[in-house]
């Protein structure tokens, strides 16, 4: 089996805005892992639909997280979008857990045609939207790494965290795929697209800044610029979304902090986050994001040097487990990392450790049902795992050994 047939097309890593990259290699129709192509495709299904489970238990679990969404979509526009105990008190009231909607308010809007259905109805056609959306980012992840269509489709809905969000009622597989949609505009020269998918992934601040520190520091000042352009954007929806308050990102920032850091305790079994595992588990907060700093500091040299879609697959990941706050959905944010793994021969991990690498994370990814009882996220595991294997270089293959191939030669099968 092969990985990419071609390496990285941006060999020299810089990916500056105006230096001439050439367009991605299409992609290898081969199989990505050291696998019998048999097997491959049976337990690329088998994992789609076991993680395709978590979504039936929503009724029992009173629709998990949806109802702070739905409900923003019903108040966007007026000043109870900014007032947690208003939203509370509603939440008391119809029966579901007190919580608040912790976006800004400008990212209300998308929930918006959702107001006009019962919540019921609302939560499966948003769960249809999230496997609709999972589905255009495995297609993009295509391109973006040059994997067989039919293969990143499987790695993406095979993926567990994918398809937890929709279960729950989040929203993660959207920065996903605008995640992808940067990575391949990256990839191509594409400035302004970059941009403009960097920009819309301020929905959810968390997700965005690290793509945002990446244009920096690799100087993609195009797409950087035109990001900003959409963060004005944001300001002013967030602006409309609140009753015109013009304050709204403090206003915002006041209240939403109390609540990471309390849900950082309440649910340290389920955090993907450094920072919030070790405060989660009594270590100071000092220290706790001393390592994380650690762990930025780390990885710069390869976000300088590394080709520039293997920069945004990683800084993805490494957005998540230095975050203040990140859950096991967001977990989906490793899955970039996963394909650029199964598809570069360029820069990769060689095999069999490849092959070895990435099963144990899609079958420990599997076992997210034992969270409660180890009191440590699976996930979290995977993430730190990954990280440090990415920073380290362990087990790296910078170039293909010369007249050598690595595994099945055979076409991948058409799925039945």
């Amino acid at each position: 089996m092969t990985m990419a047939d071609t390496t990285e097309s941006d060999s020299t890593g810089s990916g500056r805005s105006g230096s001439p990259i050439s367009p991605a290699p299409p992609p290898s129709r081969r199989l990505p892992l050291r696998i019998v192509p048999g097997r491959f495709w049976l337990w690329s299904i088998g994992f789609v639909f076991m993680s395709a489970i978590i979504i039936i238990g929503a009724p029992w679990n009173k629709w998990v997280d949806f109802p702070q969404f739905w409900l923003a979509a019903k108040e966007v526009g007026t000043p109870n979008l900014l007032d947690p105990t208003r939203q509370q008190a509603w939440q008391v009231a119809n029966g579901y857990s007190p919580w608040i909607f912790l976006y800004p308010p400008g990212t209300a809007y998308i929930y918006l045609p959702l107001r006009l259905l019962p919540l019921a109805a609302a939560f499966w056609a948003h769960a249809a939207a999230i496997w609709l959306i999972a589905v255009a980012a495995g297609f993009v992840g295509a391109r973006a790494f040059s994997l067989d269509t039919r293969v990143a489709l499987v790695a993406t809905l095979a993926w567990t965290p994918t398809l937890a969000a929709a279960g729950v009622g989040q929203n993660a597989p959207l920065g996903m795929l605008l995640v992808m949609i940067a990575i391949y505009a990256l990839r191509n020269n594409r400035q302004v697209m970059a941009g403009l998918a960097v920009g819309a992934m301020l929905y959810k601040p968390t997700l965005a800044l690290p793509m945002f520190a990446l244009l920096l520091i690799r100087r993609q000042w195009t797409a950087f610029f035109t990001a900003m352009v959409v963060a004005v954007g944001w300001y002013f929806l967030g602006v409309a979304g609140s009753a015109g308050d013009w304050m709204w990102p403090r206003d915002w920032l006041v209240w939403t902090a109390p609540y990471f850091s309390a849900d950082t305790w309440q649910n340290v079994n389920k955090t993907v986050a450094l920072p919030g595992l070790m405060m989660g588990h009594g270590v100071p907060s000092l220290i706790a994001y001393a390592a994380a700093v650690a762990v930025v500091i780390a990885a710069l040299p390869r976000l300088l040097k590394a080709p520039i879609a293997e920069a945004g697959a990683a800084v993805c990941l490494i957005g998540i487990v230095v975050s203040p706050h990140s859950l096991q959905y967001e977990a989906v944010m490793v899955l970039p990392l996963l394909m650029w793994a199964l598809a570069g021969t360029g820069a990769g991990i060689a095999e069999p450790w490849r092959t070895r690498l990435i099963l144990t994370a899609y079958l420990l990814a599997q076992l997210y049902v034992l969270t409660p009882f180890v009191g440590v996220s699976v996930y979290a595991a995977i993430t730190f795992g990954a990280t440090a294997i990415w920073i380290t270089g362990w087990k790296r293959q910078d170039a293909e050994p010369a007249g050598e191939g690595t595994g099945v030669k055979a076409t991948a099968p058409s799925v039945a």
